[in-house]
């Protein structure tokens, strides 16, 4: 570029940079018409209050309710009836009153005018301004007993929970138009200012407005750091994005995951029927709050996850400041498929899961009172089990990148933690500090019995010896997850 046109350019700059913006505007209507054509899109932000919405303005959500809901051409054609006529009116009045006086301005103007030239008169009459043209607005406000005020007044939680319904009713409401719309909804942080059973009603709300629409014709997004607001069974429909370091800058990743890509990770160890059901991930239990975490530990139960607490409070570690979360997945069966699903979603998972080597031993013992053809069938019945539990430890290890050992020692590694009988034998034999200390809360009532998990936890946290280095190594690799 040479210097005539440099400076041509700094010359003009103002009206090239005018022109940029009208085609950029030019361009963005052109494709907003276009979209909305398809789309009938409403976003709800985060900071997006009740009474913004409940204004009847074109955008808002209570003029698009109302545009369903109500006709307002009749309205407006009797209201512009009436105004003809009121103009008319007024145009007779401005006549009859200022004509005469007007007419004689009008004649003496024109005879000076004829002294100077030739051919032409003034005419001077009266200009009616008409008002605007009166429109129907509607207006919304909040009675409360016998006092009605504002929406504005209200509590935040009350506003949230304001625009929901309304975007409720505006999906049941909305008459399908040319080409049937698609209704996309798109709410930012919905758990603001919602009491927690509010929050769980909104959730369900908002799932409920996809699966109740008519051909499919309603889309529900929104951004949420609420377990609440994730359906487990609904993983397929999950996007996680987290702010991974790159080389440079901070790089946006999303991810998700199909059921299909799951069944092909599952292949051979998971049935794809048992995938596509969903089940298992539907009971797991905290699935949802694993989306959130940086790191999970996945156990058969809530006491694994109770003992590791407890062991990390008396080091004086924090593993919820640490992005850390315990997932009780309800059963052997899920781990390996909610490992899966959190993988992933990016999620680092470590396994915690019982070789139930001594079962054998538990359960002869159990059946010699029995006849001896009873305790055929039994033995039997447990034989089939111990087969069951042998090939789903050698799948789990397998699936884990380890050698397929169907009865596993007790150990730790960097992807899981292994009882070879299961916990409570280990903890017997390597911790007896920790039963003790646990009987003595049940003693004096601060402890429950059986597999309670508060229980667990508090026994690791206050029993007098160390945890055994099982333990400690479990607690060490589960934490390495995160760093």
């Amino acid at each position: 570029m040479n210097e005539a046109m440099l400076a041509w350019e700094r010359d003009h700059r103002d009206q090239l940079t005018e022109a940029k913006i009208e085609d950029t505007h030019f361009f963005g209507f052109a494709g907003q018409s276009k979209l909305a054509q398809l789309i009938d899109f409403v976003f709800v932000s985060a900071d997006l209050r009740a009474y913004e919405e409940a204004d009847d303005q074109k955008a808002s959500a209570i003029a698009r309710i109302l545009d369903h809901a109500v006709d307002r051409t009749e309205a407006d054609t009797q209201l512009g009836e009436i105004e003809e006529n009121a103009q008319l009116a007024r145009q007779l009045v401005h006549d009859n009153v200022y004509g005469p006086a007007l007419k004689d301005v009008s004649a003496a103007l024109s005879a000076e005018v004829a002294k100077l030239t030739v051919g032409r008169q003034v005419v001077v009459t009266p200009t009616v301004r008409a008002p605007r043209p009166a429109k129907t607005a509607f207006q919304v406000s909040i009675k409360d007993g016998a006092a009605e005020t504002s929406v504005s007044r209200q509590g935040h939680g009350f506003q949230r929970a304001l625009i929901i319904a309304a975007l409720k009713y505006l999906a049941d409401r909305r008459r399908p138009l040319s080409g049937s719309r698609t209704l996309c909804l798109a709410v930012e942080e919905p758990e603001l200012f919602q009491h927690p059973p509010q929050a769980r009603t909104f959730a369900k709300v908002l799932r409920e407005l996809v699966t109740s629409s008519l051909s499919g014709r309603t889309q529900v997004m929104y951004a949420t750091h609420s377990p609440v607001f994730i359906d487990p069974a609904g993983y397929h429909q999950v996007r996680r994005l987290t702010r991974d370091a790159g080389a440079e800058h901070p790089v946006t990743r999303v991810r998700q995951v199909t059921e299909d890509e799951l069944c092909r990770s599952l292949e051979g160890l998971v049935k794809a029927e048992a995938v596509r059901r969903r089940t298992g991930v539907a009971m797991a239990g905290s699935l949802a709050e694993a989306f959130f975490a940086h790191a999970a530990v996945l156990g058969e139960g809530t006491t694994d996850g109770a003992l590791l607490e407890g062991c990390a409070e008396r080091s004086g570690v924090n593993l919820g400041a640490e992005g850390i979360t315990f997932v009780d997945v309800t059963g052997r069966d899920n781990l390996l498929l909610s490992h899966a699903i959190l993988s992933a979603m990016g999620v680092p998972c470590h396994v915690v899961f019982d070789g139930d080597a001594g079962m054998e031993e538990r359960k002869r013992e159990s059946v010699q009172h029995f006849d001896e053809e009873t305790r055929k069938e039994k033995w039997a019945a447990f034989e089939q089990q111990a087969r069951k539990i042998s090939g789903s430890n050698a799948d789990l290890l397998g699936y884990l990148g380890e050698s397929r050992s169907p009865w596993p020692a007790t150990g730790s590694a960097s992807a899981y933690t292994v009882f070879e009988d299961n916990l409570e034998t280990y903890l017997g034999e390597s911790w007896p500090s920790w039963g003790e200390r646990k009987q003595q809360l049940i003693d004096v009532g601060e402890g429950a019995s059986d597999k309670n998990a508060a229980t667990y936890r508090e026994a690791a946290r206050t029993a007098p010896s160390d945890p055994p280095y099982v333990l400690q190594a479990m607690l060490e690799n589960v934490r390495a997850m995160v760093r």
